[in-house]
């Protein structure tokens, strides 16, 4: 069991960042985005080889987010109330058993539960990853913690897909699960030379609404869950689309993400700190808008250059919103904060991946990637006419602390 204790490496009033406990949480984050992209790049393939389709595709996706948003806010409070570490190590351990399964039982139907289960899991390690690394960020480094954070997530990104898909093609699929198996256990293991920060019995609240979502990470959180929607049908087609159409690779369009979010996110941490999330917004909504367009043309050229510029809408988005989102949180509250904030993700990769499968199956990519620009435009204008208006907005919170 990994140790828990409070912020040993961060003694009070310091803004030193690069901590053990830093380091080692940003190491097993980077392994956890890489086991999740890993994972979900090849698995439309391996549903259609089974004797599935392209709706069944997208259902599966809608099932895999439906799992991990319904655990992201018991997550969350078990995080606050009963355990940081415990909440990681069980997810982690039942991953690997879970690989394992899907190692010995190539049936569709049952693939598909164990896929959604995986989602549900990895919705627990992934919240506990994430609140651990929160806890070891001084707050007058947030964004700039966060950036770096994200840019280890960049990495798997880059690498996830590429590893997942190239199993998947020299190996088969069994490799695939037993490198899952095989990097969950990494994680696990370094797990044990993070001290996770300890929970106060006394402290504890019981399960309700309020201490399952919080409020003060909701605007950051729509903001972003529109932006998104894009992206959940992105991931799950994007590499049929190319093999389809014969314009390229899905795993040199993903590593292209990995390359614009990761030149991104080295750029925006301390411009986030200094100048908010606005300029963030206008920017990386404008790097999705052109994107799709650049995907509607169906040109090797267009494609590659439109996973750079989804990746370089990510970088500079994501982060932006991750710092408004616990702007205002107090730490007790970091895991339901959390787990608010990546309930974002879950909702547009599920409600993504559906409605992409949905008319993808109906009328095809190109009008598939044309319905998405809707979500866009409309994380863009809740932004202006909403969030940027609440408390967690960089203005209002530098105005009242004047």
């Amino acid at each position: 069991m990994p140790s828990e204790g409070g912020d040993a490496d961060m003694p009070i009033g310091t803004d030193r960042l690069w901590t053990k406990n830093f380091i080692c949480m940003w190491i097993i984050n980077l392994l956890l985005s890489m086991w999740g992209f890993m994972i979900h790049a090849p698995f439309p393939f391996y549903i259609i080889e089974l004797g599935g389709n392209e709706l069944l595709v997208g259902i599966t996706a809608g099932g895999v987010s439906v799992a991990a948003l319904l655990m992201r806010p018991i997550g969350g409070w078990f995080l606050d109330n009963v355990s940081r570490s415990l909440l990681f190590v069980l997810g982690a351990l039942l991953i690997i058993v879970v690989s394992f399964l899907l190692f010995f039982i190539p049936v569709l139907g049952i693939v598909i539960m164990l896929r959604i289960m995986l989602g549900l899991l990895f919705s627990a390690t992934t919240t506990a990853s994430i609140t651990s690394v929160a806890d070891a960020i001084p707050p007058a480094r947030f964004g700039e913690g966060i950036g770096y954070l994200g840019l280890g997530n960049t990495l798997g990104t880059a690498f996830g897909p590429a590893l997942g898909l190239m199993l998947m093609a020299d190996f088969g699929f069994p490799s695939l699960f037993l490198m899952s198996a095989a990097i969950m256990l990494v994680a696990l293991v370094m797990s044990k030379g993070f001290s996770f920060k300890k929970i106060i019995k006394a402290n504890r609240k019981k399960i309700k609404l309020s201490s399952l979502l919080n409020k003060d990470a909701l605007p950051a959180s729509i903001v972003l869950l529109l932006a998104s929607m894009p992206f959940g049908g992105l991931v799950i087609f994007i590499a049929l689309y190319g093999e389809q159409y014969n314009i390229g690779s899905g795993a040199i369009f993903f590593a292209l993400i990995a390359v614009g979010s990761g030149t991104a996110r080295l750029l925006v941490g301390r411009m986030i700190d200094r100048a908010g999330e606005q300029p963030m917004v206008i920017i990386g909504n404008g790097c999705f808008l052109i994107a799709i367009v650049l995907l509607l043309l169906s040109s090797t050229v267009a494609y590659y250059v439109s996973g750079l510029l989804f990746g370089l809408g990510f970088g500079v988005l994501n982060p932006a919103m991750q710092a408004m989102a616990m702007r205002t949180v107090p730490p007790p509250q970091r895991g339901s904060a959390t787990s608010t904030f990546q309930c974002s993700h879950d909702v547009s990769a599920g409600l993504g991946g559906i409605i992409a499968g949905w008319v993808v199956t109906v009328w095809g990519y190109r009008p598939m990637f044309g319905s998405l620009i809707v979500f866009v435009v409309a994380s863009f204008v809740v932004y202006i006419l909403w969030a940027a208006k609440t408390p967690s907005a960089f203005k209002v919170f530098k105005q009242s602390h004047m």
